[in-house]
């Protein structure tokens, strides 16, 4: 007699990423793409400052920063967590030890 339609819930994973954006293959997040489009816009002003010298300089100054920006995806963005580039430029000045986190001088109130 009374037809009851169960709800269905649609449920959001919770650690999944709002956009996400295939770039050449490989899966970025959508953000992601704006370095893509920064290494197209960087060539073309680069052809542009390159042109009056010769047009084969141009044509690979056109070419480099896309390459370029495409290689800093797959090494830094691509398959790899949040803020990786910042955490491998650390791994690189510092070394890959824990530290003493630097203090800026003073006195602490747990100290005394």
């Amino acid at each position: 007699m009374n037809d009851v339609s169960p709800i269905t819930i649609t449920r959001n994973p919770a650690q999944a990423v709002s956009s996400v954006v295939k770039l050449f293959g490989f899966r970025v997040r959508g953000n992601t793409v704006y370095v893509f489009f920064g290494g197209l816009v960087c060539g073309v002003f680069c052809a542009i400052a390159a042109y009056p010298v010769h047009i084969l300089l141009a044509g690979i100054a056109m070419i480099t920063p896309p390459v370029l920006s495409t290689l800093f995806i797959r090494k830094f963005i691509a398959d790899k967590p949040r803020c990786f580039f910042w955490f491998w430029y650390d791994e690189k000045m510092q070394g890959r030890f824990l530290r003493k986190p630097k203090r800026k001088g003073g006195v602490y109130a747990a100290a005394s």
